[in-house]
């Protein structure tokens, strides 16, 4: 079944012609890698994702809601984002845990009367995903990897059908990017597992539990298909429209790097 379906979905704002002819299906039980670089159109596919944007032209499915005949508003509900701009948001003398159950109500702060209960759940959220030494802290506290972490899981806590990773080690050190990374593989072992759509500027991001690749340049699909047959030299040589080595990081990693440097 697909989660996600574009069917020649085209985007265009102020004149200007953003994503074009795009066509993409991801079905339950895939992870989505997007690599793309500064300006491919990744934001502007993540909002008609999220309904925040309208096709200018094509169909797209959601969650098996098709849009302009039915009601968007609620696959928001049903989508869980990690991005920079919701860090900035959050109280910084709030605990971990607390931060966490915020997401259960879809605010950045907690209007809603909660108890132990409630904390527990949040508190066993960030269990799952191997963060038990951040609870009882402050955020403010916390390293930029250890706030990502928090933000997954906050994400998490509405059991969302899609999670939506934007950029999520961005600003992290080799260590706290490879740690977030092994955290993030976590996810698929949840009860609820929801399908993962990974954003990245980095190929070598690309890990073991990624199932698929999707290749976007300047508002067009350049590849797409499983990770193996998309993550080849030549393939991603036409991407980069410059000539690539790929070297191994491992059986399931690659780093890639410019071949006449």
């Amino acid at each position: 079944m697909a989660i996600i379906s574009f069917d020649n979905v085209s985007f265009r704002q102020q004149g200007k012609t953003i994503l074009k002819n795009i066509n993409w299906q991801v079905e339950s039980g895939q992870t989505w890698a997007i690599l793309g670089l500064n300006g491919s159109g990744k934001t502007t596919l993540l909002k008609l994702i999220m309904a925040e944007h309208w096709p200018s032209h094509g169909q797209i499915s959601i969650l098996d809601k098709s849009f302009g005949q039915e009601d968007m508003t609620s696959i928001r509900n049903r989508i869980g984002v990690v991005g920079s701009f919701i860090s900035e948001r959050l109280p910084k003398n709030m605990l971990a845990e607390k931060i966490v159950l915020t997401g259960k109500y879809k605010s950045s702060i907690l209007y809603k009367a909660y108890g132990e209960v409630e904390l527990n759940e949040a508190r066993h959220m960030l269990l799952s995903l191997g963060g038990e030494h951040l609870l009882g802290r402050i955020y403010a506290s916390l390293s930029q990897g250890e706030k990502q972490l928090l933000l997954i899981a906050r994400s998490l806590m509405e059991n969302p059908d899609i999670i939506i990773l934007d950029e999520a080690t961005s600003g992290l050190d080799l260590f706290a990017r490879e740690q977030l990374l092994a955290q993030i593989g976590k996810i698929s072992q949840l009860p609820h597992a929801p399908t993962v759509i990974y954003v990245t500027h980095h190929a070598e991001e690309i890990t073991k539990q990624m199932s698929h690749v999707l290749l976007l340049r300047q508002g067009k699909i350049i590849a797409q298909g499983k990770k193996k047959d998309i993550l080849k030299e030549d393939t991603l040589s036409t991407f980069y429209q410059n000539p690539v080595t790929i070297i191994p990081i491992d059986e399931d990693r690659v780093y890639v790097h410019p071949k006449h440097l």
